[in-house]
């Protein structure tokens, strides 16, 4: 599996304003050119995307450079284009759930904010997100540039037969209601659109807590229960299109 996306950067900021998981052949490898032709039209799109998973934020880096150092000190030149990305942390969870049955697919990676930052759920910052939010349909400029921090949820329509959602159980609709009404128009768009909408959740809070409160376990965000979220993530791709699980 290879992992593509795009970069951009804004006022020292760096977002993933798209990316993509390709379940190439074993032996496979191709570019992002290449991968950029297999989703250059909707007709394209549609013949080669499988599905969409939705994540909270990205936290990737290209290949050839430092996971670990700031890439804007590291002169990385490519903003605006398609580049490889590694291959690492959430991504290598999805690549073993979704090998067998994404075979020669596309996977889009969609993710409620585009930063790419470790542990963006500070409150601070999440002040500003909901503030740009409350004001994203007006003419007043948000802090965080619409067109590469935030998706135009109204009108997204994802991509594939099936939408799995792995944002995380930190959505909180009276600290950060416009979060929340984000997040709720993205999900219920899914449904509307009638794909095929999973996640994982813990099973005391019930699939009915899970989607009125919009908590669709990431095990990145709960280290305590990772391994039984990340078999539980596995679990729901062993049927396709996957289905929602829970988990102890």
């Amino acid at each position: 599996m290879q992992y593509f996306g795009t970069i951009e950067t804004k006022y020292e900021e760096i977002f993933i304003t798209s990316s993509y998981m390709y379940f190439g052949d074993e032996d496979e490898v191709i570019t992002p050119k290449e991968l950029k032709a297999k989703i250059k039209s909707a007709k394209e799109r549609k013949k080669n995307i499988i599905g969409t998973v939705f994540l909270y934020n990205p936290v990737v880096t290209p290949v050839g450079y430092d996971s670990n150092n700031y890439l804007l000190d590291q002169d990385f030149d490519s903003f605006g284009d398609m580049v490889e990305l590694k291959t690492e942390t959430y991504i290598t969870i999805f690549k073993q759930a979704m090998r067998e049955h994404c075979a020669g697919k596309i996977v889009e990676i969609r993710n409620l904010f585009n930063l790419n930052e470790q542990n963006i759920d500070a409150s601070t910052l999440l002040m500003k997100f909901n503030d740009d939010l409350e004001i994203y349909n007006s003419a007043q400029n948000t802090e965080f540039e619409r067109e590469i921090m935030y998706l135009d949820a109204a009108n997204l329509i994802p991509s594939g037969k099936f939408v799995f959602f792995a944002w995380g159980d930190k959505i909180s609709s009276k600290e950060f209601p416009y979060i929340n009404d984000y997040a709720r128009t993205i999900y219920e768009n899914a449904v509307k659109l009638g794909k095929k909408v999973a996640f994982v959740y813990k099973r005391e809070k019930t699939e009915h807590g899970a989607i009125e409160y919009f908590q669709f376990s990431n095990p990145l965000q709960n280290h305590k229960a990772k391994r039984t979220i990340t078999n539980a993530i596995k679990k729901s791709f062993e049927q396709f299109p996957p289905v929602i699980t829970s988990y102890e």
